[in-house]
């Protein structure tokens, strides 16, 4: 299996939706309950803005390209991940808040596209500015353990059982914590399609050689697998990491 351990870019853009707003105070916040302040840090972030906001439509499997902001995918959908609309611009560069495509779209100032939250109130500069500096400090995820076992891997994108219309741009897995990368590469990493018969137990299967894995972030890890185009053929995929099953997704069409 090829690799490359460097923080590349990967697929989705950042998708334009918006929720209504209702329950939330002037920053963002729910009405209800002892409010909670909004400090630069990823879980405060997601808990004032991510959630009650943006989550609104970018949640679950129906979320515009597949891009999720609820609790616990919001990470890696947004740090070293590549925009869709300026795929030249990372949703999040850590330290670089000015290049983060996060930060142009909440402004209202990206080359493509409207403000988000679309067809709502921008959110006040002060909370934008929290973004700023949580970006502007390294876009960490926040604590963690200092390790994961393979057992703690999960695919953020494509979801197992998703059926896609289009193959994914790249497959992103993340851990709960981090991972030594060269160890869990070197144990080998399978992706393979079912034969055209969507089943893996006949011995009809077909295994994907030299997928390209690059790392998005170590604390949590969080890796990408990706395939060039031509290499996709409509079909049910399956991915695991040392023998452990992680996903399989369905790839409808290659055009």
């Amino acid at each position: 299996m090829r690799t490359k351990l460097l923080c590349l870019v990967s697929v989705a853009g950042l998708a334009s939706c918006g929720g209504s707003g209702a329950g939330l105070d002037e920053n963002g916040r729910p009405l209800t309950g002892e409010p909670t302040p909004l400090v630069p840090e990823l879980q405060s972030i997601q808990q004032n803005v991510f959630t009650p906001i943006c989550a609104a439509c970018h949640a679950g499997s129906s979320a515009p390209l597949g891009f999720r902001l609820d609790d616990g995918f919001s990470y890696s959908m947004l740090v070293n991940t590549a925009s869709v609309e300026v795929p030249a611009l990372l949703r999040v560069a850590p330290g670089n808040p000015e290049q983060s495509y996060l930060i142009q779209k909440l402004e209202g100032h990206a080359a493509v596209g409207g403000q988000m939250p679309l067809g709502q109130a921008p959110l006040p500069q002060a909370t934008i500015d929290v973004i700023r500096q949580w970006i502007s400090n390294g876009a960490q995820a926040g604590a963690t353990p200092q390790s994961a076992a393979v057992s703690q891997l999960r695919s953020t994108m494509p979801l197992d059982g998703d059926s896609l219309s289009r193959p994914p741009r790249e497959i992103l897995v993340e851990a709960n914590g981090e991972l030594d990368v060269a160890a869990l590469i070197a144990a080998g990493i399978t992706l393979k399609r079912s034969g055209g018969d969507s089943t893996f137990d006949d011995g009809n299967e077909v295994t994907i050689p030299d997928v390209d894995v690059s790392v998005h972030s170590l604390q949590p890890t969080v890796l990408a697998l990706s395939l060039p185009p031509e290499r996709w053929a409509p079909d049910t995929y399956e991915l695991a990491f040392s023998d452990r099953f992680i996903l399989q997704f369905t790839v409808e069409a290659v055009q």
